[in-house]
C-alpha cells in the first residue's frame, strides 16, 4: 500500500499563509494534492494540518484522507519527522492495514510534474538496499569552487575544502535537495529518521521544475515560470 501526505500547517512567518495562497488560479496546496492524484499510485492521499479550512481544500482538491494535526505538532519548532509519522500512524489506524511506502510531497513546491512521482517510487522498489529517495536539483554553486563559510575568526573559507581541481568538469557532480518530493520504507518514518541516511538515493529533477516557495520573491519568480513556462494561469 502506498500512501502520500501533503503537510501544510497553518500562518507563515515570511510569506502569510503561504500554503493557500491562490497560485495559477488555486490555493498553493491544491497543485501538490492534485499532482498526487494524477500519479495515480497512491492507494491514500492525506492532507495533515491544524486548520480545519487547509484540510477542506486539500479534500476538494483530492485527498481521501483529512489528518488532523495536534497543538503539539502544529508549532514553529515542530521538526517534520513527528509530523510524516503522525499521518502515517493515522492512516494506519483507519485502513487497517500497513503502509509499505509512504511519501511526503512538499505543498511549496507546485511545479513537479505528476511524472516525477511515479519515477520516485519506481527508484525505490527496484533497490531494495535503499532506504528512502529524496528529489534533488543540480547545485548552481559548486562547495569545491564557490561556496565559502565564514571562519569563527570573521574569514572565509571554501566550505568544501582539500580538493583542488583544474577543470570545473572534473568536479564531482553535486546536488541540491529540492524540498520537492521525498519517499520512504515504512520503518524510517515509525523510527522518524532524518530525510538523508546511509541508505538514500536521489531522483534528479528539472530546474524549472524545482522551485520551493518561502518568500514572496520565491513565490513571484515561481507563479512567472508557471505562467511563461509551462503555460498555467497567470497568478493575480
Amino acid at each position: 500500500m502506498k500512501m502520500c501526505v501533503v503537510a501544510a500547517r497553518s500562518g507563515s512567518k515570511g510569506l502569510p499563509d503561504k500554503n493557500i495562497k491562490p497560485f495559477a488560479g488555486r490555493p498553493l496546496l491544491a497543485h501538490t494534492v492534485d499532482q498526487a492524484v494524477q500519479s495515480g499510485i497512491f492507494d491514500i492521499i492525506a492532507i495533515s494540518s491544524d486548520s480545519d479550512r487547509y484540510l477542506d481544500i486539500g479534500r476538494e482538491a483530492g485527498a481521501n484522507l483529512l489528518v488532523k494535526r495536534p497543538d503539539e505538532l502544529a508549532t514553529d519548532f515542530v521538526a517534520k519527522p513527528p509530523v510524516l509519522s503522525h499521518a502515517l500512524r493515522t492512516a494506519e489506524m483507519e485502513a487497517g492495514l500497513e503502509i509499505e511506502m509512504f511519501f511526503d510531497l512538499q505543498p511549496t513546491s507546485p511545479l513537479r510534474t505528476p511524472g516525477d512521482i511515479p519515477a520516485v517510487a519506481q527508484k525505490l522498489e527496484a533497490n531494495t538496499e535503499l532506504l528512502n529517495v529524496v528529489s534533488v536539483a543540480r547545485a548552481k554553486a559548486s562547495p569545491y569552487y564557490t561556496l565559502v563559510e565564514e571562519t569563527v575568526d570573521g574569514r572565509v573559507e571554501l566550505s568544501k575544502p582539500g580538493l583542488q581541481y583544474g577543470r570545473r568538469q572534473d568536479l564531482p557532480n553535486c546536488y541540491v535537495l529540492n524540498g520537492s518530493i521525498y519517499a520512504w520504507r515504512r520503518q524510517p518514518i515509525v523510527d522518524q529518521r532524518p530525510a538523508l541516511t546511509e541508505r538514500t538515493g536521489f531522483w534528479l529533477m528539472a530546474d524549472e521544475c524545482s522551485f520551493d516557495i518561502d518568500t514572496p520573491l520565491d513565490f513571484a519568480v515561481a507563479a512567472f515560470v508557471a505562467t511563461h513556462h509551462f503555460g498555467w494561469p497567470e497568478t493575480r
